[in-house]
């Protein structure tokens, strides 16, 4: 152990946790003194480096290192006829430009194989003094991998290659077919055959993060204060429709590393189209009266005023009747008016130049002063509401078989019209 100690803490703590474990697993309280002497001394001999190390390097070819493991896309995807499935390792460099980048969130790769051999796996991972891991310096064969990996019982070269078998990417590339698989076109004729993987590192470092988000302290201590009616000044955040999938049923370390240590579950978020409201608005271009406010929109309102202007009678009460039905149409262009208004109040878009200009006067939030001080462009709007109507009525396809208007119905429009001039400000 004193070597070991030498070399590096982390490597004394795991080779500690092993012995630990291994004689709790082998010794029991119905054995004799002598027996648990024997078993303590084998378990020194099995964690001795010369005796541990090469059977190590032989067992780390059982375990490949991979970034996109292809067992999450079906468990016996990893071994084919071929031969093993290539282990995927994208080293993706970060880029600040945008766009959605897998390089841009910094994980470890996962690993994936014989579980038998995961030991093997956590000791190459073991972070050094340095913070890097164990195979980075046998990768770049550091003074401190040239220690370790220096025993009487194997040559450095073998133990060094052994262990590399675990990051080994330079065989052809092997698919299976039990991934699913995409025909890309590149060209005429020519296509790539894409296999499609999980990036599990990113998977399960969108669970840790939304764990954290929804379980973690001081979101318990929030909910607290929410439970009992009670201030606090950040409060915290719901992610609503999460689902959560598993991966290798009872066996999650048939599926990789990471899986296995996060017990075979992940989130998914929600990816479902968005529930879009409609917006009955349709913004003026040119003219309020051709494009947000049409003749269909006041359909009941202009059969209504059409009955009454087919009657035979001409009294009081047709009169009242044909004024309200005036006043109705020009209430649903006022109704219009403010909803037109409103928008535009927090529209980031471009407006169009081509409106006319008492029109751009009558809805636009900047002219709002210039409306309660000016009385030249409301004389235009009235006339414009009173000709829409005429207009909606006569030369719309509303109405059937519009009756001409006589001038007592036009005077009548304008004067119901013109009634209404604070209403349009």
């Amino acid at each position: 152990m004193e070597e070991i100690s030498v070399l590096d803490p982390a490597i004394a703590t795991f080779f500690a946790e092993r012995k630990e474990a291994w004689l709790k697993k082998n010794i029991s309280a119905a054995m004799q003194a002598s027996e648990v002497y024997e078993k303590q001394q084998e378990c020194e001999q099995n964690f001795l480096l010369v005796n541990w190390l090469p059977d190590a390097a032989r067992r780390a070819g059982q375990i490949s290192v991979a970034s996109h493991p292809c067992t999450f896309s079906h468990p016996s995807a990893r071994k084919n006829k071929n031969g093993y499935v290539s282990s995927i390792i994208a080293k993706n460099k970060p880029r600040t430009d945008g766009f959605l980048r897998s390089g841009n969130v910094s994980v470890e790769p996962d690993a994936l194989g014989n579980a038998a051999a995961l030991d093997v796996y956590k000791f190459l991972s073991l972070a050094m003094s340095d913070q890097r891991s164990l195979l980075v310096h046998i990768e770049q064969e550091s003074e401190l991998a040239r220690q370790l990996l220096n025993v009487p019982t194997c040559d450095y070269q073998t133990l060094r290659d052994g262990f590399l078998k675990m990051i080994n990417t330079d065989q052809a590339s092997v698919s299976s077919s039990k991934i699913k698989q995409v025909y890309f076109p590149i060209a005429d004729g020519e296509y790539h055959l894409l296999s499609l993987l999980t990036h599990s590192g990113h998977l399960f470092e969108l669970r840790k993060r939304l764990d954290a988000l929804r379980f973690g302290e001081e979101v318990k201590k929030v909910r607290e204060c929410k439970k009992s009616n009670h201030f606090h000044p950040t409060g915290y955040q719901e992610i609503f429709g999460l689902t959560t999938i598993g991966f290798g049923g009872t066996k999650p370390q048939n599926i990789s590393v990471l899986n296995n240590q996060n017990a075979g579950k992940a989130h998914l978020l929600a990816s479902i189209p968005p529930d879009l409201k409609p917006r009955d608005i349709r913004l003026p271009k040119t003219d309020f009266f051709k494009e947000s406010f049409t003749a269909w929109q006041s359909k009941e309102v202009l059969e209504s005023l059409h009955r009454l202007f087919i009657t035979d009678y001409n009294n009081i009460h047709i009169r009242e009747g044909r004024d309200y039905r005036i006043q109705q149409y020009v209430d649903l262009v006022i109704e219009k008016m403010w909803q037109v208004r409103l928008f535009l109040a927090e529209y980031q878009g471009e407006l169009p130049d081509e409106l006319l200009q008492e029109q751009k006067i009558w809805l636009y939030p900047e002219f709002e002063q210039q409306r309660e001080q000016e009385d030249e462009w409301l004389d235009k709007i009235t006339r414009q509401i009173a000709r829409s109507l005429i207009l909606h009525y006569s030369r719309s396809k509303v109405i059937a078989n519009p009756v001409l208007l006589a001038d007592q119905e036009l005077l009548a429009i304008e004067k119901v019209v013109s009634s209404n001039k604070e209403n349009l400000r």
